[in-house]
């Protein structure tokens, strides 16, 4: 199980689509907490009774967690409007990578590396180069190797090595955690309206009551 995001979506719709949000997050909330999801944190993007999204942040997400993906439409008729307006408000919720979780921890400690020696190369004479001080770092966590023969001892070479190796790993983390950020924001404008995964109606108390002709997967 993976650091995942659950995002609940209203794209551009109105009041009403931001209310039915705010009632499906709970609801999602809860479902997830049901098929042994972790929730960390809930983000409220905008109103708290009427938000344009909400980010249900998850340390640990099993695989069922993916099914409550799709189109969610809530069928009610609202107040302020006419009986002939439409009553069905659709809602998408996807799960996401975590940027939280791709940024990650950019401390790299010995025990998470491959070291192995190497005979320095470049001028220096015969010193240099029968001396086995410079470094060939791996980490397996990222696949990033780093050579480092700047120092003249291992010890400080394996220093440097670990510091460059944190700072490329680092930059890579953020490089993928502003693409899971995008990606979080183009697919709350792309908002499929139509056949719904789920389909609610209110109950007396304004919670959401899966209506009975769709199943919870």
């Amino acid at each position: 199980m993976s650091a995942q995001v659950l995002q609940v979506s209203a794209g551009t719709g109105p009041i009403e689509v931001r209310r039915f949000v705010a009632l499906l997050a709970e609801h999602l909330t809860e479902r997830c907490a049901e098929r042994g999801a972790l929730v960390s944190l809930v983000v409220v993007r905008g109103d708290e009774a009427a938000p344009a999204s909400v980010e249900i942040h998850l340390a640990a997400a099993p695989p069922s967690v993916e099914q409550l993906s799709g189109t969610h439409a809530l069928v009610a008729r609202s107040g302020a409007r006419g009986k002939k307006a439409r009553k069905r408000w659709y809602a998408g919720v996807r799960l996401c990578a975590s940027a939280e979780a791709e940024a990650g921890a950019t401390k790299i400690a010995r025990a998470d590396v491959q070291i192995a020696a190497m005979c320095a190369g470049g001028p220096g004479g015969q010193h240099v180069n029968k001396t086995a001080s410079a470094v060939r770092v791996f980490h397996p966590g990222s696949g990033i190797t780093v050579r480092v023969s700047d120092e003249r001892s291992q010890h400080d070479n394996v220093r440097v090595a670990l510091a460059r190796l944190a700072k490329t790993v680092a930059q890579r983390a953020q490089e993928r955690a502003a693409g899971a950020r995008a990606g979080r924001r183009l697919l709350h404008y792309r908002l499929e309206r139509g056949r719904p995964a789920f389909v609610y109606e209110l109950d007396r108390h304004g919670g959401l009551s899966l209506c009975d002709e769709i199943c919870s997967r």
